[in-house]
């Protein structure tokens, strides 16, 4: 930027007037210039990729909340269809028990009527002998 002021001859005129020192001082504060420019422009650059980053995580956060929102959601049918299935089991826990008591008291009085009809065919055989 300097070599381009000096190249000019607006900027060589207006040097044409100062001491050595004074343009000395002048080419120094121009160099300040151009490093604080170049800073600036590093900085800058440095702050565009930190606020890109930024919204890239910010983008990335936003995922996961919802991932996690639909993961809880998914929890929650998961519970409730474990405690339907286990609702069912109990209940045919429950009719196992009942059909066992049900069958045990069948073969119960299955075993009963056998044992009538077999007094009865004892009996009905005792008195064919005893009229004998």
């Amino acid at each position: 930027m300097l070599v381009d002021c000096m190249a000019s001859t607006g900027c060589v005129l207006k040097h044409r007037g100062l001491s050595e020192d004074e343009r000395s001082e002048n080419a120094l504060l121009r160099s300040r210039i151009d490093e604080q420019s170049q800073l600036i422009k590093i900085l800058k650059r440095h702050s565009d990729e930190a606020v890109q980053t930024a919204n890239s995580l910010d983008k990335h956060n936003t995922l996961l909340i919802a991932e996690c929102k639909q993961a809880r959601d998914d929890l929650a049918l998961q519970m409730k269809r474990c405690d339907l299935l286990e609702s069912r089991f109990n209940d045919l826990a429950s009719n196992h028990q009942q059909m066992t008591g049900v069958r045990l008291l069948y073969f119960l009085l299955s075993g009963i009527t056998l044992y009538m009809y077999a007094c009865e065919i004892l009996l009905y055989i005792l008195s064919q002998f005893h009229n004998l």
